[in-house]
């Protein structure tokens, strides 16, 4: 609703201040928003001499002000547009600043709404001074009376907050309309350790060392204790109100109080005392509460070794958050390795996978991507033997707003709710982010168990906000355990609530020996599988018209050579998988222009071979090359890939070399025409690439992670995004293929 004093404001604020360099011009709307606070604020500035003008009220404005001095009926005002700008800021929160308009005269009117003012901010009706540091709350949007979503006990501790410390250097007016946010969280850390007796020079608002052994030796209070001249009850019952519970502002410690802190501690898996001691008074104030306490859960980028393990579990962890997948540059390494979860589920321990292959940036989170990320989660946890109804996290790794969880993650997360058990095997989405978006996405239905990123205590998701109810692991701290001896490991420690068991077990091994044979009533609707697969990563309608057309070729393809792959899987010991994948893909995406490319290949050479055959020197020509052949393969890859299976004693041939013309052609026509010969250079090139850029043994193409996988089919390609979409056809024929043994 338009307000006319609020007009007035802004009409003012135009005509004197936005000609000026700086300022730019209001809507005269008559609405209070943080557009007019802001040019209130860069117009304090320009009348104090602040250089450079900023919307933000900083230490710099507070000092030039306090240098002024409080406008008072002693001081009403050298420079008569600091009063017009209190005037103006006093109409936008509501207060009769004077029927006059802006007389820029600290008037009895204008001293009584200040009176006003500090009255509802708990600061008494004794004064109708405005302090600088009242004034700097004057041009915010904070408001100073219970708002609809208010909690009055709330807000009687916000007033005593201003009242009591509003002297002390660091604590600045906080708003008192009963809603708890994170100005309130951080002014209540600064209140106890006021209260803890800590100067302006050491409070700092942090729940650290010097805060943690004075609470515990000040502060260690339980039922029966009453505040006199600290207020230690009473900040404590403050925490418990904001943290859920229906605690008063009182001073006493009462039998209900004791009972709520119960209830609390057995919620945040702390030991349940009922006191108010510092494992309870940290889990109370600051996202990690004591870090320092032990927790059962380390979570880590670094390959759980027999070694590390046995380090871990001596210190008393049992579940282990591991990562089931790379990024695309598989920096960092932080993927389940081979043995990995079959070594941590046999000692004893139990697993919780995470999934983050993206999601420290709001690009990431797209219906499109989670509909993806789905498909690599379910997957790598399939090829990792992490049974069906495991609760994978998938993460967001950033402070988020609340307008990019509605606007990006539910989306993303409904994607990765209706795609993730469409891949092998059922499994249940978590989610680990701040408190926020983890509480905000569960109650979409979206995630079943959080794991909360405490450790990042500035987060304004963390700040202000409470556990999650259906949280699994809390991060509180990074440590280094064992440092120095050979099972060291760093790691984020978490604490277990319990509501997420963890894999115990793995599902039964899959894809042992030898690939079979298609099974001819089968065929059909594996094709199908594939090529609906392939079909749905098609990149245009073009690209999508391209593979319908070249569908019919393909499936001829896989079933003519079945028997020739299932041979050259079983003789070079890897899965049909490895060759069918980017057979299938590259046949499928074979373009029109392909054609061409590979007819001026062939044009170019066979004018060569003419001039060779009339006795006419041949210099050294151009190296020209396409990818032909159903897996479109290039002559250079041939040759590369070929000389190093013939350097590995896989194959017998005579070397060949690139730089010849006559050799390059003699290969890029085997891989036009004979398709036995691309089929098997196709498996070798894959080969190649997962040996060379993975260091996988030659004969240990059985066991390729994931990311091995995904890497190899980088290679082949030269694209990441082709290697990790390419992974999950990987992994869809494996699974096809464990079926046709039953």
């Amino acid at each position: 609703m338009s307000d006319p004093w609020v007009s007035n404001t802004q009409k003012w604020l135009n005509i004197n201040f936005s000609p000026k360099a700086g300022f730019s011009r209001l809507d005269e709307d008559g609405v209070s928003g943080w557009q007019t606070m802001y040019a209130l604020t860069r117009s304090l500035q320009f009348e104090l001499g602040v250089s450079p003008l900023s919307d933000n009220f900083g230490a710099g404005t507070l000092a030039a002000l306090t240098s002024f001095g409080s406008l008072s009926a002693s001081n009403p005002g050298k420079i008569s547009n600091i009063v017009k700008i209190a005037q103006g800021a006093l109409y936008c929160k509501g207060y009769n600043a004077g029927n006059g308009g802006f007389t820029g005269l600290w008037d009895a009117t204008t001293q009584q709404a200040v009176t006003s003012l500090r009255s509802d901010l708990g600061l008494g009706v004794s004064s109708s001074d405005l302090h600088p540091k009242i004034f700097k709350f004057l041009l915010t949007m904070d408001a100073a009376t219970l708002v609809a979503n208010g909690d009055s006990v709330i807000r009687a501790g916000q007033r005593a907050m201003n009242a009591r410390y509003i002297n002390r250097r660091n604590f600045y007016v906080v708003p008192t309309d009963g809603v708890f946010q994170r100005d309130i969280h951080r002014a209540l850390m600064y209140a106890v350790q006021y209260e803890l007796g800590l100067d302006d020079d050491t409070a700092n608002g942090n729940f650290g060392p010097t805060t943690k052994s004075k609470i515990q030796s000040l502060a260690n209070i339980g039922e029966g204790s009453v505040d006199s001249s600290k207020y230690f009850v009473r900040w404590f019952n403050f925490a418990l109100r904001v943290n859920g519970f229906a605690s008063t502002f009182s001073g006493s410690f009462t039998a209900t109080t004791a009972s709520f802190v119960k209830s609390f501690e057995q919620f945040a898996a702390l030991p349940v005392t009922g006191r108010g001691n510092v494992q309870t008074w940290g889990s109370l104030l600051v996202s990690t509460g004591d870090d320092s306490r032990p927790g059962a859960a380390a979570d880590c980028i670094t390959t759980l070794t027999s070694q590390r393990l046995s380090t871990l579990k001596a210190a008393g962890y049992t579940h282990f958050g591991r990562y089931l997948a790379n990024t695309i540059d598989n920096v960092p390494d932080k993927e389940l390795k081979r043995g990995e979860a079959a070594r941590i589920v046999s000692s004893g321990g139990r697993i919780f996978p995470l999934f983050q292959t993206g999601g420290s940036e709001p690009e990431h989170f797209t219906a499109q991507r989670g509909k993806e990320v789905a498909e690599e989660a379910a997957v790598t946890a399939w090829a990792n033997r992490i049974p069906a109804n495991a609760v994978i996290y998938f993460s967001v790794d950033y402070d988020i707003s609340d307008p990019e969880i509605t606007r990006n993650v539910i989306p993303y997360f409904r994607a990765v709710n209706d795609n993730l058990s469409k891949h092998g095997r059922s499994y249940r989405v978590g989610i680990y982010g701040p408190r926020s978006v983890c509480k905000q996405v569960s109650a979409a239905g979206l995630a079943v168990f959080s794991f909360v990123s405490d450790m990042s205590t500035g987060y304004a998701g963390n700040i202000g906000q409470t556990l999650p109810t259906n949280w699994a692991f809390d991060q509180i701290q990074t440590l280094t355990v064992a440092a120095g001896s050979p099972g060291m490991i760093e790691i984020d420690k978490n604490i277990v609530s319990g509501r997420d068991a963890g894999v115990s077990a793995l599902a039964t091994a899959t894809n042992v020996g030898d690939d079979p044979l298609i099974p001819s009533a089968r065929f059909a609707a594996f094709g199908t599988a594939w090529f609906d697969h392939c079909y749905g990563y098609g990149d245009s309608a073009l690209q999508k018209s391209f593979m319908t057309n070249n569908r019919e070729a393909v499936t001829g393809w896989v079933r003519t050579y079945d028997s020739f792959i299932t041979g050259l899987a079983r003789k070079y010991k890897v899965y049909k998988a490895l060759v069918l994948t980017p057979l299938i893909w590259e046949g499928l995406a074979i373009w029109g222009s392909d054609a061409a490319k590979d007819e001026y290949v062939r044009s170019f050479y066979r004018n060569l071979e003419k001039q060779a055959a009339n006795g006419n020197e041949v210099p050294s020509p151009e190296q020209v090359d396409s990818s032909t052949g159903p897996a479109q393969i290039f002559a250079r890859t041939a040759i590369l890939a070929r000389t190093w299976a013939r350097d590995a004693k896989l194959i017998t041939e005579r070397e060949y070399k690139f730089s010849a013309w006559r050799d390059r052609w003699e290969v890029w026509q085997k891989l036009s025409t004979d398709f036995e010969y691309s089929i098997e250079t196709c498996l070798l090139v894959m080969m190649y690439y997962a040996n060379t850029r993975t260091s996988v043994g030659a004969t240990d193409m059985r066991y390729l992670t994931p990311a091995q996988v995904m890497s190899a089919l980088t290679g082949y390609n030269g694209d990441g995004i082709y290697g990790r979409k390419r992974m999950t056809l990987y992994y869809l024929i494996q699974r096809w293929h464990q079926d046709f043994r039953s």
